[in-house]
């Protein structure tokens, strides 16, 4: 009977991973639900649990989602992936059922209350669903849109202005840093007065309108960080580079910047620098890292 039970949740499994798969083969603006379930196994793999807090599986899709051109700050992709595919359920952080109903999840505070979690007949299938999530993304990774400005102008222009933010996030993405000419062909694809392309490429930390390093190191100064040393941490980045906070090395390689949680508070203090991150650090560690040892 166990047998059986597990054959036809994997069934089952399959065919909800396949619904998903088809749904962004016909629907290419969906790739963001694929984004997020690509966040939680990392994170689920990452810190050996099925369960993770809403909140810290949103703040990992906001820091790395503008690397792959999609809009981190838009969470409709992550509750999609709880409500349209019978993969997830939300669970209470302090104890109780798990909510699996599409209605009663929409209702649903996630940033407050809840974590995510694959539903129990399937989360001993953590491992199998990260190893469908790596080849699905490849797949469609493989297969971009056009990612030059003309390209990108061609998606975003027929929106509008509610294709400000995710235009200025893939034309990022071309060169690392948004130059004048950029935001006016923006504003002028998007008929949408330069002042405002403006106003939103300087509201938002992860924008930059002057040129940044080829690779970033982000200082977590949330509190753990803070007083398990990374003020001291911060100091010695500074004097080994020459730079200031949201300053880049003269060589172009470094841009160094002081952000919020990055999801290791209990190893902390942390730095990522690049895409990797860097847990227990102290000043001689970060010395030996900057220094290639």
């Amino acid at each position: 009977m166990g047998l059986l039970k597990h054959l036809r949740s994997s069934a089952e499994l399959t065919a909800a991973l396949d619904r998903l798969r088809d749904d962004i083969r016909s629907d290419s603006s969906k790739l963001p639900i694929l984004f997020w379930l690509r966040a939680y196994t990392i994170l689920a793999l990452e810190r050996d649990t099925v369960s993770i807090r809403w909140a810290k599986l949103s703040g990992l899709v906001a820091r790395t989602a503008r690397e792959f051109g999609i809009n981190g700050l838009d969470h409709a992709p992550g509750r999609a992936l709880l409500t349209d595919y019978a993969l997830f359920q939300a669970a209470p952080i302090d104890g109780g059922e798990g909510v699996t109903d599409p209605e009663q999840v929409r209702a649903l505070d996630l940033g407050r209350n809840y974590q995510i979690e694959l539903r129990p007949v399937y989360q001993n299938e953590l491992a199998r669903v990260h190893d469908w999530m790596i080849q699905t993304w490849e797949e469609f990774r493989s297969g971009d849109e056009d990612q030059t400005l003309a390209g990108i102008m061609a998606r975003w222009a027929p929106v509008g202005r509610s294709g400000l933010l995710p235009a200025l996030i893939e034309a990022q993405e071309l060169e690392g840093w948004l130059s004048r000419e950029m935001l006016v062909a923006i504003a002028q694809g998007l008929q949408v007065p330069l002042s405002q392309v403006y106003g939103v490429a300087d509201f938002y930390a992860h924008l930059y309108t002057k040129p940044v390093g080829q690779v970033f190191i982000r200082v977590c100064d949330d509190v753990p960080c803070y007083l398990a040393g990374s003020e001291d941490i911060l100091h010695r980045i500074k004097n080994l580079l020459w730079v200031r906070d949201g300053e880049t090395t003269p060589d172009g390689k470094f841009t160094l910047e002081q952000v919020p949680c990055l999801g290791h508070c209990n190893r902390a203090p942390v730095v990522m620098i690049g895409t990797q991150i860097h847990e227990n650090l102290t000043p001689e560690k970060i010395t030996a890292l900057l220094n290639g040892e």
